[in-house]
């Protein structure tokens, strides 16, 4: 059995300088259950202290005030889907070259790396899901959260994490296995859509499609009538001549 990988989100695409590639095939002799556990345990650690803490916080925000802490978690859980779509596409797949400045230096080496690995080679297990990088950014945002009376911010942020969690579970589940149900046929024919040659400027909803439509960035009609075929659709039929 191999070893957990625990290494940061890097890979050897820089966006930048080759842009977001198409699929390449999987080799041979892949062992897709063994990506699959690869994928799952990296992502383990963070699911653990991501759930912990935003459990702790939301159940300390719920005995202060408890209508104001159910307030703000369904506020986080609207906006997470908003934030998933907007960080997939103009974080994940920007293009953050070098250049002068430390800031412009740092967004190269933190982000350019990151994401291109993962669309040319959605079947490996070290480029699923986020891993411990994620925490500096998720720190941050924890503590500054504090300013703030315990019921609203500490509570959305908490539930923003916890969001996270379950969008890169979804995002696992889709890669490597076929659960059954409505939801799950949808959500993963709308994201292997997006690692589709034809999909790299479409569907960025990890979670939905809900953003695409406002933003244009659905998946055209056409193709959505391949992948969602209208169950209730008989034959058509002829009026006599």
């Amino acid at each position: 059995m191999s070893k957990p990988r625990f290494q940061p989100y890097r890979g050897i695409i820089l966006k930048s300088r080759d842009g977001i590639p198409p699929p390449a095939l999987p080799p041979r002799d892949i062992n897709l259950a063994n990506e699959a556990r690869t994928a799952r345990q990296r992502f383990y650690p963070v699911t653990l202290v991501y759930t912990t803490y935003a459990l702790a916080v939301i159940a300390a925000g719920l005995r202060t005030n408890g209508r104001t802490a159910v307030l703000f978690i369904g506020v986080a859980a609207a906006c997470w889907t908003l934030i998933e779509y907007l960080v997939h596409r103009h974080v994940l797949h920007r293009a953050f070259s070098n250049g002068p400045g430390r800031l412009r230096s740092i967004l190269h080496h933190v982000f350019d790396p990151s994401h291109g690995d993962h669309h040319l080679r959605p079947w490996d297990g070290r480029h699923i899901n986020g891993g411990v990088d994620t925490v500096p950014f998720a720190g941050g945002f924890a503590l500054a959260s504090f300013l703030a009376p315990l019921p609203t911010l500490p509570v959305f942020v908490a539930a923003i994490l916890q969001c996270y969690v379950i969008e890169e579970w979804i995002h696992y589940a889709v890669h490597f296995h076929r659960f059954r149900g409505r939801y799950f046929e949808y959500i993963r024919k709308h994201h292997l859509y997006h690692h589709s040659a034809r999909g790299r400027t479409a569907a960025f909803g990890l979670s939905s499609g809900i953003w695409d439509v406002p933003f244009r960035t659905r998946i055209p009609s056409k193709d959505r009538d391949v992948l969602y075929p209208r169950r209730d659709a008989g034959p058509r039929r002829t009026s006599a001549a």
